[in-house]
């Protein structure tokens, strides 16, 4: 994939959302006439649909990825840093919901997505485990198996963004992840 001029790029992401709840079953007309480009600029830049899908999720993850390293590396201990990321997680699902939405598709459609999974690691788990590492290490959480934390963590941000996204035409993202925030770290605390 070359990356497309900015001013492509946004004509496209401003459409991206549209095919929320497709599972990205979509081809290049739909997204060029949706987008009001031609269809050989698409093929210029895209070498076919899981290209532009890929480029879809890579650019809603990047731009979580500045605001959730933002959170982790604030000041405060592991507990109110791991509280802020998981705000801004919710928030930027809620923010993009076709990344909430059809990321899970996508990942399960095609194998070629590798790249996707590898920014969604760094965008969203690195950060977690590192502050979940750290608090149990102060004391701040207790768990048993980090893997089993960071998959459920990781499910529960996403399944409560999607049932928002999908029950709400204009959800409050700062309430949900204030509500979802304060239940997971409060679940993780010692006791």
């Amino acid at each position: 994939m070359k990356r497309p001029p900015e001013d492509l790029a946004q004509k496209l992401l401003d459409v991206s959302d549209q095919f929320k709840g497709t599972g990205f079953d979509i081809s290049i007309d739909e997204v060029a006439t949706a987008a009001d480009v031609p269809r050989a600029t698409l093929y210029y830049y895209f070498s076919g649909r899981d290209d532009l899908v890929s480029f879809f999720m890579n650019d809603k993850l990047d731009r979580m990825y500045t605001t959730v390293q933002k959170a982790a590396a604030s000041e405060g201990t592991p507990t109110e840093r791991l509280d802020r990321v998981i705000r801004e997680v919710t928030r930027k699902l809620i923010e993009y919901p076709v990344l909430c939405m059809e990321l899970p598709v996508a990942l399960r459609k095609s194998d070629d997505f590798t790249e996707v999974m590898v920014n969604a690691e760094r965008t969203v788990a690195a950060p977690i485990r590192e502050l979940l590492i750290e608090g149990k290490a102060l004391g701040d959480f207790e768990y048993q198996d980090l893997n089993i934390v960071i998959t459920a963590l990781n499910g529960a941000v996403m399944q409560v963004a999607m049932m928002e996204v999908l029950r709400n035409p204009e959800p409050d993202a700062d309430a949900v992840a204030d509500k979802l925030a304060g239940l997971i770290v409060g679940g993780l605390a010692s006791r």
